[in-house]
Parts: structure tokens; sequence; C-alpha cells
């Protein structure tokens, strides 16, 4: 991989590529550096404040995800039939998970777990629980939510014309904003009770489209709902959103700092329910918001390492807890010197992202060698 990243396509957002390029280092971050928020002797070291610190800043990272994929698709010029839809979701991100699905059965441990249950039914409920909703590893659980969501795309979109039919004073545009309000309201309904212990987390909150339905509804429509309101009140609010995120993170930084809510060795944490603790809902949409209206706004950065990660966020994240499993996780030498030296943890999730992305760059690359010499083969009489 060269040291200046190529630059992209010319069809390219480069703000948009940006903005998933930092979701996708910033969920390599939460996944290896929230290892070292631990409850034992190493609570409160230097290697648990920066964990911690990247483990909450970062939490973003999929609601963002979610809201570009639903922007990406519905900003989509391409007109393909319902049947090609689903074929190319499919092949483009069905059989890499499938692949990344079966990579992780074997080479993480869980095929000792699997064989470990008692009978052929328990082994396939918990393959099909597993590679359709939980997924394999459980850090996958993003890509069969997504193809939920993707899989509702087409009446997702549909939805406001639907509704205009019904109620022809209320305008697409409109008609788009009540619903996105009353996802919202879903979303926020849902994580509360996920919180309060009312609901199961690991089942409707975290890898549960009716969840996170609201994050992609918006990014769908998210080109006439900004067209309800002018380019002074989006900048406006753009950044009292920005504004709110900050003093909430602030405000959370604060409560996870106070050892008389969490414990002297941070043992009566919340973490696990990243996604649904009060301050995460606000500062996920918040930062959300504010980050969405600079696509509005034109916003613009200087193509550089981020928009090129963003490229390849779904090799990232389908492969990244095998790299860093493999490269670090597994050797004690490696976690005792990120103890001893904090800023490893950033190397090396640095070190992870590019790796894939470069592989995959290359690959891509060689495919691409691979068929235009077929082509000119085919050509030669």
């Amino acid at each position: 991989m060269s040291a200046t990243p190529p630059t992209p396509a010319p069809d390219r957002n480069a703000y948009i590529d940006t903005l998933r390029g930092w979701s996708i280092a910033g969920v390599v971050c939460v996944h290896f550096a929230g290892s070292f928020v631990t409850t034992d002797i190493h609570a409160w070291s230097p290697s648990f404040w920066l964990g911690l610190t990247l483990n909450q800043v970062f939490g973003f990272a999929v609601p963002l995800f979610l809201f570009l994929s639903g922007l990406l698709a519905g900003t989509s010029s391409k007109a393909v039939s319902l049947g090609d839809y689903y074929r190319g979701r499919l092949w483009r991100i069905g059989l890499p998970y499938a692949l990344a699905s079966l990579a992780s059965f074997f080479l993480l441990n869980h095929y000792a777990a699997w064989q470990a249950l008692p009978d052929i039914g328990a082994k396939f409920t918990w393959l099909w629980q597993h590679v359709l909703f939980y997924g394999v590893e459980p850090t996958l659980y993003f890509i069969p939510l997504i193809l939920q969501l993707y899989f509702l795309q087409p009446a997702l979109k549909a939805l406001p014309r639907w509704l205009n039919r019904l109620v022809p004073a209320l305008s697409p545009a409109h008609g788009a904003l009540l619903l996105t309000g009353l996802l919202l309201a879903l979303h926020v309904t849902l994580g509360l009770l996920c919180y309060r212990g009312t609901l199961n987390y690991y089942v409707w909150g975290r890898p549960n489209a009716l969840f996170w339905v609201f994050y992609f509804f918006a990014g769908l429509h998210f080109r006439s709902l900004a067209g309800l309101v002018s380019r002074r009140t989006l900048a406006v609010g753009a950044g009292l959103a920005l504004l709110v995120a900050t003093v909430t993170m602030a405000w959370n930084g604060l409560q996870l700092s106070d050892r008389a809510l969490v414990g002297q060795n941070f043992e009566f944490n919340r973490l696990d329910f990243a996604y649904v603790r009060p301050e995460m809902l606000v500062y996920d949409l918040a930062m959300v918001a504010g980050l969405a209206a600079g696509i509005t706004l034109g916003w613009t950065l200087r193509t550089g390492l981020f928009a090129y990660l963003g490229r390849y966020t779904l090799e990232i994240y389908l492969w990244h807890i095998l790299v860093l499993y493999h490269g670090a996780w597994r050797y004690p030498e490696t976690l005792a010197a990120c103890r001893q030296l904090p800023e490893l943890i950033v190397l090396i999730c640095a070190g992870a992202t590019l790796l894939i992305a470069g592989a995959t760059e290359a690959l891509s690359r060689l495919a691409d060698f691979v068929r235009h010499h077929r082509l000119a083969l085919i050509k030669v009489p």
C-alpha cells in the first residue's frame, strides 16, 4: 500500500467517506480498547482510562453507520428490479458475512462451545440464532441487523408515499417527518425499557432492527427531511447538536469516574448497556444529527486517511476481530505491553484497520487486473 492514499473516484463524497472512516476506526477502538476497561487490579490505570475514553467517545459509530447506510441507499440512482436488489445485497454483504462467520466459528473458539451443546436440535437452534440474529462472533451482530434493514428498505422508502395516499393533506416530506418522530419514540422507549431491565437488551436492543430502524429511516429520507428547514436553521441546529453531544459526553465521563457510583474497581458499571444508557441515547442522537447536517450544508474535508478507510468499512468490520485476536489479544505479552504503554492500543487499532484496508485494495486491484487481461485474451482473434 502506498504511503499516500489514492484519490477516491469522482462520484464519491469525501465527507461521507471520512465519516465512515471515523466510524470504522471507532468500532475497532471500541472492541480492542474496551478490553482494557477491566474490573481487576488494572482498573483506573492509564490503559484503563484510554480504553474507557475510546470506548465511550466512539459510541456513535454504529448509529452513524446505520444512518449513512440509509442515506446512501436513499440517494442511489440505480434502477434495479426487486429481485436484483436483494440478490445484490446478499452477494455484496451476505457472502462475505458467511465467510467471516465461518472463520470466526472455528478460529475464535465457538466450535468447541457449539460441540458441547446437548443435542442436534440445540446445535441447529444455536446456528440459526447466531447466524441470522446475534452474530456467530458477538461483534458481528451488525451484519444480520443491516441485512434486515436492507430487506425492509423498499417498504421503508415507500412509507411516506403510502401515507400521502391515505392522507392527501400530508405531503410525503411531512409524512417522513412524522414517521421519523414515531420511530425515534420507539427507539427511545425500547432503549429505556432495556436499560431498566424490563426487556432483554441483547434481544430487544443491540441486535434488533426495531430498535435501530429510526437511524436507517432517517438516513433514507434525510434529503426530504433536511429540505423542511432553512440552511441557517440547519447550521444552528448542527452547532447545538454537537454542543449537546460534547456536554453529554462530559457528564457521562463524570458519572463513569465517580467511584461512589461505579465501585472502587468499576464493578458496578453499566457499560454493557452501551446503546441504551440514557446519556448514550442522547449523545448518539446529537452526534449523528450534528454530523449529518454537514452533508446538506456542504461541509468539506480534505481527502485523507479516514476517507480511504471509509471505502472499506465492510471488510474492516468483518475481519478486524480476527486480526486483533490473532495479532494481539492471544498474546499476554502484547496485552501487558499495552498496559505499560497505553499508546500501543491506538497503534494496534490503526495497524489492524490499515492492514485490512490495504489487503482489500490489493485483492480488488488483482481481481481487476485478471479481469482486464481475461477480456483482452477473449478479444484476441
